[in-house]
């Protein structure tokens, strides 16, 4: 089996393909989860091939969070996964070999991606580049894509891994090699009651749950939703930064910008669109005293998950959403509700913060 990865990775469709990009490779798994790669990574359309073999991911940045790289550099880009991990948690192993929609993510690559300036001197929005493919474990085999760039990441693709058993020769062969360590049931032991890989109250927060397997799945379903800055005293939304609970990430532009700048349809601030449930929101405005001011929502799970469910319950997909944010007239605090279908509901367990 442990070859079998290795040549895999050089014999499946030797088609060439000439087209390079700079890019590296992270790992991703969710607090509490810790992953580590033990064979296997990302296969080029040139035929070669970037490890995903980096050492242990805790998940500390959250899920979608990029780990460390071993390989930034200009290269192909990769047309399947196929990579061998293990799941401290769970102490299993899973495989999984799995093509990735090439097509999407090249085009990703080459179109870029419009960002705002932090810059006074040149204020004009800049095209960045996406300069990542960020690979995600969860429990339960799952395996999720991403293609990264500062200030954004999309979901390229969701992907299922089998569960697996190193074969005992395989074993032997590897005494003296790190991958060892994860075989070895005192290490994964070791690993998921380390206070410094699982935080001491995420341990106590899960001692007797069982394993929420299909968390990360419900993470992934989509609503029609679009955001609503509700300010005081004819202020304009400046830049809105949305982090989804899938691990997506984008920063869309305000009206200030909107107002001096040509800016696509799909990255202005209020344009519905079809989005997992975000996580948190940041967001910034322009006083009509020109004064910059910024805040940030960071959602209660439980209460926006049943919010989303409570207003598209029994009606058709699409159901267009709103996530208002109503700052005071003070400027000092907010609140923040979820409306549409006729209805609203206060997300009153979010914790808001002004700036």
């Amino acid at each position: 089996m442990l070859s079998f990865i290795f040549n895999s990775c050089q014999d499946k469709n030797k088609k060439t393909m000439k087209e390079e990009f700079k890019w590296k490779e992270s790992v991703s798994c969710p607090l509490g989860y810790p992953v580590d790669v033990f064979m296997g990574g990302l296969e080029l359309t040139d035929g070669g091939y970037t490890s995903l073999f980096s050492g242990l991911h805790t998940g500390k940045g959250g899920w979608g969070s990029e780990g460390r790289s071993m390989s930034h550099g200009k290269k192909p880009l990769p047309k399947r996964l196929n990579v061998i991990w293990i799941s401290f948690v769970e102490k299993t192993f899973y495989h999984v070999d799995a093509e990735l929609d090439y097509e999407k993510i090249v085009g990703l690559f080459k179109r870029g991606y419009y960002t705002l300036s932090m810059d006074k001197e040149r204020p004009e929005p800049f095209r960045e580049d996406y300069g990542t493919i960020n690979v995600g474990f969860a429990p339960g085999g799952v395996a999720v894509v991403w293609a990264a760039g500062i200030g954004r990441q999309l979901e390229i693709g969701r992907y299922q891994g089998v569960k697996t058993e190193i074969p005992k020769e395989q074993v032997e062969k590897l005494k003296d090699e790190p991958e060892y360590s994860m075989l070895r049931p005192e290490y994964q032991e070791s690993v998921i009651k380390n206070p410094g890989i699982i935080p001491q109250e995420v341990q106590d927060a899960n001692k007797g749950k069982p394993i929420p397997i299909g968390k990360w799945d419900s993470y992934r379903k989509r609503y029609n939703w679009s955001m609503n800055l509700d300010i005081p005293d004819k202020g304009l939304s400046n830049r809105i930064t949305c982090f989804s609970y899938n691990g997506e990430m984008e920063i869309l532009f305000g009206d200030y910008q909107i107002e001096r700048f040509k800016i696509p349809e799909e990255l202005k601030w209020n344009t519905p669109r079809k989005r997992s449930i975000p996580k948190m929101i940041t967001f910034s405005w322009i006083t009509k005293e020109n004064i910059l001011k910024s805040g940030a929502i960071t959602f209660n799970e439980a209460q926006i998950f049943k919010a989303f469910e409570e207003l598209t319950q029994g009606m058709a997909e699409g159901i267009p959403l709103q996530i208002t944010i109503r700052i005071t007239h003070t400027g000092d605090d907010a609140s923040v509700w979820l409306e549409g279908n006729g209805k609203s509901i206060g997300l009153y367990k979010s914790e808001v913060k002004i700036f």
